[in-house]
């Protein structure tokens, strides 16, 4: 090997560093001068058979720098060194806990008033340089040996047996690095706590802290680590069908999307479409179909409003009197011009369908008056009204079918005409106070609806709407309020 120059000073510990890319290699050693020369010739042997062997080159004359808080690069671990580490957690443990519980009580590093505790927490961080002076891995057994104390000439015999031995310390210093990063932060704390209360020797705090606190040691511990693997090895597995299935259910229904082999452009424009039907319903219609609309919306306001109000009141008399305030109220007047969400139909490109037609359109029908050429509420034929309830009632499993032309026009004149005509607050109020006045006045019967509809609705000249009394016959009877 080419010579090379050493730097050194009589019994002082420096720092060199290899390079390899964005990564650092920190050597850690004693070196005895000579008066002459230095004796650094066996260093520089074995610094060059381990850069071989791990790929990187050595440069002693590279500056120094400061030593960080953890040691260099990760190297490559074989399959038998991972398993060395993992046999070793409990000596790695108890070797840790060791050295930090001497270092904080050494330099009283908890009596130091504010920022103590970040001292420990450095602590924490650097204590793998403390294991790699005081310890050796010795992988044949495999055990972590403490050493009393290593003089320069020691340090320089282990360096300089070869790549083998630095090998060693750089597993150990991986592994030392891994615990830390698992239970560093715990680690702190814990001998913060005991070396401030003075309550643990180092081998007591080493001895409850791996056992107790992280079941890194001890009999029991092992059999307590056993079956917390067993149960997440259980959840994972149970994870890893449950995404299976996942999986399968998403590729079906991806089959059955018939929208799904169609380019995104496509996509882009179906979906705007859907918006479209769905924030304007009368956008794809055709012309005449339109107008009737319009002029059923126009004609129906009353009729409709007080309609509508008749089914609300309907369903809270069903409920008991404390839960009959206007609060309570409120919701059913919001929804009473939906019927609920459409089950037979799949939102396509995140677009919800259309919901049902209002419960309350399943008994009346807007008709045509050919005399007046206007629109008035009839009642639903007995037939029509018979298939209209089984209608009603299979679209709670979504196997419904579209109703026929002429009642979705129908519904759709419906629909709009209550969302036109629809004031919840307002609504909710009235309705309340006229169940007050009911309860004040049980001799007299009880028109809330109707006196709602009066005081409320509008006509679409923004006329009030005149209603004529109310027959025996639709009236609800006291008891159901």
């Amino acid at each position: 090997m080419a010579a090379a120059h050493c730097w050194c000073w009589e019994n002082r510990r420096f720092t060199r560093r290899w390079r390899r890319g964005g990564f650092d290699i920190v050597l850690y050693t004693a070196l005895l001068c000579a008066a002459s020369r230095c004796r650094c010739s066996s260093l520089l042997v074995a610094a060059a058979e381990i850069g071989d062997e791990v790929g990187t080159s050595f440069d002693p004359g590279s500056s120094d720098d400061a030593v960080p808080d953890k040691v260099g690069v990760e190297v490559h671990l074989t399959k038998r060194e991972r398993t060395v580490l993992t046999k070793l957690r409990c000596s790695m443990c108890t070797a840790v806990l060791t050295e930090m519980h001497a270092e904080v009580t050494k330099h009283d590093m908890t009596t130091k008033g504010w920022g103590s505790e970040s001292q420990v927490w450095e602590t924490g961080n650097a204590i793998c340089l403390a294991l790699l002076q005081k310890y050796r891995l010795n992988d044949t057994g495999p055990a972590l040996e403490r050493h009393a104390g290593w003089d320069e000439d020691e340090q320089l015999a282990q360096l300089s047996s070869g790549p083998e031995a630095m090998r060693n310390m750089l597993v150990l210093k991986m592994g030392c690095q891994q615990w830390v990063e698992d239970y560093g932060g715990d680690t702190s704390g814990f001998i913060y706590k005991v070396v401030k209360a003075k309550s643990h020797t180092a081998e007591v705090a080493a001895e409850d802290f791996c056992t107790n606190h992280v079941s890194l040691c001890g009999t029991a511990n092992h059999e307590k680590q056993r079956r917390r693997k067993e149960k997440e090895k259980a959840r994972r597995q149970e994870r890893a069908a449950m995404l299976r299935q996942q999986e399968l259910a998403e590729a079906h229904e991806k089959d059955q999307d018939p929208f799904s082999a169609l380019p995104e452009d496509s996509k882009f424009g179906l979906q705007r479409m859907l918006e479209l039907a769905r924030d304007d319903p009368l956008h794809y219609l055709e012309h005449d179909a339109k107008e009737r609309i319009r002029q059923a919306r126009a004609d129906l306001r009353c009729e409709v409003c007080y309609t509508m109000l008749e089914e609300v009141y309907r369903e809270v008399a069903k409920r008991p009197k404390t839960l009959r305030r206007e609060y309570d109220i409120l919701p059913f007047v919001e929804g009473v011009c939906d019927g609920g969400k459409d089950l037979s139909v799949p939102s396509y490109f995140g677009v919800e369908p259309p919901p049902l037609p209002p419960v309350w359109s399943d008994i009346v029908r807007p008709q045509l008056n050919k005399k007046s050429m206007k629109y008035r509420l009839r009642p639903f034929s007995k037939k029509a009204g018979k298939t209209r309830k089984e209608w009603r009632h299979s679209t709670r499993s979504g196997k419904h079918k579209p109703p026929p032309a002429g009642e979705s026009e129908g519904d759709m004149m419906l629909t709009m005409t209550c969302k036109d005509v629809l004031e919840p607050a307002r609504m909710a109020e009235a309705l309340f106070q006229e169940l007050a006045a009911c309860d004040d006045s049980p001799s007299h019967p009880c028109h809330a609806a109707l006196n709602v509809a009066t005081a409320v609705c509008k006509a679409a000249d923004g006329a009030g709407c005149t209603f004529p009394a109310p027959s025996e016959s639709v009236d609800l009877s006291r008891d159901d309020l």
